[in-house]
């Protein structure tokens, strides 16, 4: 009896989420998307209440007073923040590319919140729980650190940040096409058409955003067929120790 309870609760401080780090499957860090920093802050902040070996989630509470000490705002605006994010993410489109078929699917479904308390209640889509539950060592995913993604201005410098931690632990080399690099994104097929203007507004600011607010020095250079630009080559490393855990 005793080693049952002992078992048992090594089972619940395993499926303790480490509130510091967000982790999901490779596919969808790599699905297309489009959001506001705002949503994408609240959707960082849901998954550090999930931990990753966990089988199903469940309702997921989302504190103002936690908003506000990670991003420095004030407590009110975090909440208007929160139900503002958590609101578009019931209405944001993610799209996953499967072997034999694609995947449309809202982030988030329900929110509950309470206005004297200063917090809500939402939960992730069925589609979105099969990618943050049940990872195990063998299979792909990322593990980010909230705190410092959550201090990004643009939500282009998170979504790039994202995909260069998935090689954090290996190559810390990347090469992406610029098309599939617009596709993650979801830039719209008629803006920053131009390299020099992707460049300029997008990838130079995300670049030089994490090498501010973080430790990671990350390097880039184009790829080119002929003299169009095609792709980029990302590399990056580490100038000082990160402090967060993986699980």
């Amino acid at each position: 009896m005793q080693k049952t309870e002992q078992k048992q609760t090594a089972k619940t401080l395993l499926k303790k989420a480490h509130s510091g780090v967000a982790t999901q499957s490779n596919e969808l860090v790599e699905a297309s998307y489009k959001m506001s920093i705002v949503a994408k802050r609240c959707m960082l902040m849901m998954l550090g209440k999930i931990h990753p070996l966990q089988s199903t989630t469940e309702r997921i509470r989302l504190d103002a007073s936690d908003y506000a000490a990670r991003t420095g705002i004030s407590k009110k605006r975090s909440y208007t923040d929160l139900k503002a994010g958590v609101t578009e993410l019931m209405g944001t489109i993610i799209t996953l590319k499967k072997t034999k078929s694609t995947i449309k699917s809202v982030v988030a479904v329900g929110m509950e919140y309470f206005d004297d308390e200063g917090y809500l209640e939402v939960g992730f889509s069925g589609f979105i729980e099969p990618l943050i539950t049940n990872l195990t060592k063998n299979q792909y995913y990322t593990t980010i650190s909230i705190n410092e993604a959550i201090r990004f201005r643009s939500f282009y410098t998170i979504r790039l940040f994202e995909l260069l931690m998935q090689y954090k632990n290996s190559s810390k080399l990347k090469i992406i096409t610029v098309e599939d690099l617009r596709n993650t994104f979801q830039i719209a097929p008629d803006k920053h058409t131009r390299f020099t203007d992707f460049r300029r507004y997008v990838l130079v600011p995300s670049v030089a955003e994490i090498q501010k607010k973080t430790d990671w020095i990350v390097m880039w250079e184009p790829i080119k067929k002929g003299r169009t630009i095609t792709g980029i080559k990302l590399s990056f490393e580490l100038n000082e120790q990160t402090s967060f855990e993986d699980f």
